[in-house]
């Protein structure tokens, strides 16, 4: 268990070495140092956040609040850095699932018996 454990942290070094970490850290920098992208890259993720809140809580948000929502939406998808981050966020996110397939085939092969 404890060499899974060490080899679960050279895989995570491994992955800051990526172009895909590597690209989405340079594009966060950029978002972080420009007031307009950090302040919509903020209302973004708090949205999201609340999002999920009202998934977990199985409630229904207030038209008001949907209309926020998308709002917000609207303006992250305008901005260059917005859609630069969403882009490295995918390249990303099919490493990682790249990854994740590789990690758990024994598993499914398992199931496959």
């Amino acid at each position: 268990m404890a060499q899974l454990i060490e080899q679960s942290k050279l895989l995570a070094r491994e992955l800051q070495d990526t172009s895909e970490f590597k690209q989405l850290d340079e594009t966060l920098a950029k978002i972080k140092s420009d007031p307009e992208s950090k302040q919509l890259f903020d209302d973004f993720q708090n949205a999201q956040r609340e999002i999920a809140d009202f998934q977990q809580k199985r409630s229904e948000p207030t038209p008001d609040k949907m209309n926020n929502w998308q709002e917000i939406a609207k303006k992250a998808q305008t901005l260059p850095l917005i859609k630069e981050l969403s882009e490295r966020e995918r390249s990303l996110n099919q490493l990682l699932d790249q990854v994740n397939s590789i990690i758990t085939a024994p598993l499914t092969q398992l199931y496959k018996k």
